[in-house]
């Protein structure tokens, strides 16, 4: 049983953790909802008895201050013989009358409905001595009328006490459930104050706990990948978690992953070492001409550490400290053409330059590779940089035959025909980039800043 429990435990997934959390929220809200309404229930109930006891009580003592008030008219027709204390005695017959019919509708306790009984008697003794007396022809004076004063005073005495045992029961009982309502409200806050703190506690260590166990293997995960996409097939997603869920899951995954690509896959380490091997200048780009890999020839080529060349753009390379000019080359492949790289303190190196486009599976542009070969020996003393002074900006004089390509002899004709850039892009089915970066080679071959220049090297050398 034990072993089933635990292994239904490590079968929870990420979402079934989740929802055991967020039904045991529900429940502690429910509990609190609960306690709340039957709270509010109780002490709905005790308002409605305190209440009635307490409009009771002052019923009680109202009929008390009645039952003294009621012998006043016949002592005072006693005093002076006015027959209107008669009208005054009714008056204040029917006010007691009412209220210890209040009195009566009231209770609903036996023991205090025999002591109502007893009161009423004595409220028709009362009524029956105070008609006596009225009844007397001469009140004032009269013993009789005196005596039948001094027993309705003791019976009303009486009545006063039987009403106050009444009030103090219904003043008991409302202190009673007074004190309910206090216990009552303590306890459901004692209730709702502890559910509110487990609750937060719950949101706080379980959120805490949650958010660790799912951003920490999955930090780990995305540092392995990272390695992975660097070439290093060696990582391993090893022992990540141990919450069995879908993260460990998508761990064997991966590393499964991992293992087809190592059987089937070239490492960036062996794939660097072939690199490095390479005596020619080797360099590999973005599509938008981020270098991302420089061998070993290259740097030795340009006196650049690896660093300095890692995720700068190729025109570091190509264009130098002219920073304001705009060419990454023409657009196309090119092949053992003649071109410039400049070394990291801008000396201008001649090359023999190639450029492919490198293509995934589905034939799309990923990367550029230029492969370039030093020709700095093909030239003699004469080939060598002038002084930085001279305002050609340290470019290779050649006063040989100058190695123009084809289409670089082509777009020198057409220059000094006056063809505009645009013009001479239409006319032979190329870009206008392409144009400006064949115009660059061509002056920085010939040494030369305009178009004078050009014309003079087209008359020499018979192009027009």
């Amino acid at each position: 049983m034990i072993k089933l429990i635990t292994s239904l435990k490590y079968r929870l997934t990420i979402f079934q953790k989740l929802l055991v959390g967020i039904i045991v929220m529900l429940i502690l809200n429910a509990i609190i909802a609960y306690v709340g309404i039957i709270s509010v229930h109780k002490l709905e109930n005790t308002s409605k008895i305190i209440l009635k006891e307490s409009n009771k009580y002052n019923n009680l003592q109202n009929l008390k201050l009645n039952f003294t008030e009621l012998l006043m008219p016949a002592n005072d027709y006693l005093i002076h013989g006015n027959k209107v204390e008669i009208l005054n005695f009714k008056k204040l017959d029917s006010i007691t009358r009412q209220q210890l019919e209040k009195s009566k509708a009231f209770e609903n306790n036996h023991f205090n409905e025999h002591f109502l009984e007893e009161i009423e008697d004595i409220f028709h003794e009362v009524e029956r001595l105070s008609k006596n007396i009225f009844g007397l022809k001469n009140p004032v004076g009269d013993p009789q009328g005196a005596l039948m004063m001094e027993v309705m005073d003791g019976i009303i005495i009486d009545a006063g006490k039987k009403i106050d045992i009444l009030s103090a029961s219904s003043s008991s009982l409302m202190s009673e459930y007074i004190n309910t309502n206090q216990v009552t409200i303590s306890e459901a806050s004692k209730i709702i104050i502890i559910a509110v703190v487990f609750i937060m506690i719950s949101l706080v260590v379980g959120g805490f706990y949650y958010a660790k166990e799912i951003t920490k293997p999955i930090e780990k995960l995305a540092s392995i990948v990272k390695k992975v996409t660097l070439g290093n097939l060696e990582s391993k997603a090893n022992q990540l978690t141990r919450t069995h869920d879908e993260i460990d899951d998508f761990s064997i995954l991966f590393n499964n992953m991992i293992g087809v690509l190592s059987e089937k896959t070239v490492s960036r380490d062996y794939l660097n070492s072939i690199i490095q091997k390479i005596n020619e200048s080797l360099i590999i780009t973005t599509i938008d001409d981020i270098i991302l890999i420089v061998n070993k020839a290259t740097l030795d080529l340009l006196d650049y550490n690896e660093e300095e060349l890692i995720g700068e753009s190729i025109e570091k390379i190509l264009l130098g400290e002219k920073k304001n000019t705009r060419t990454t080359l023409e657009e196309e492949t090119a092949q053992n053409i003649f071109n410039t790289y400049y070394s990291k303190s801008n000396v201008a190196i001649p090359i023999s330059f190639s450029k492919s486009f490198i293509y995934d599976k589905n034939k799309n542009k990923t990367g550029v590779l230029y492969l370039s070969y030093n020709q700095t020996e093909n030239f003699d003393e004469k080939h060598k940089p002038i002084d930085e002074n001279s305002g050609n900006n340290r470019k290779i004089k050649v006063s040989e035959e100058i190695p123009l390509t084809i289409r670089e002899i082509e777009i020198i004709k057409l220059i000094v025909k006056d063809y505009s850039s645009q013009e001479i892009a239409d006319k032979l089915f190329i870009s206008i980039r392409t144009v400006e970066t064949h115009r660059k080679n061509i002056m920085v071959k010939l040494h030369t800043k305009s178009i004078i220049g050009l014309v003079h090297y087209a008359i020499q050398n018979n192009l027009i």
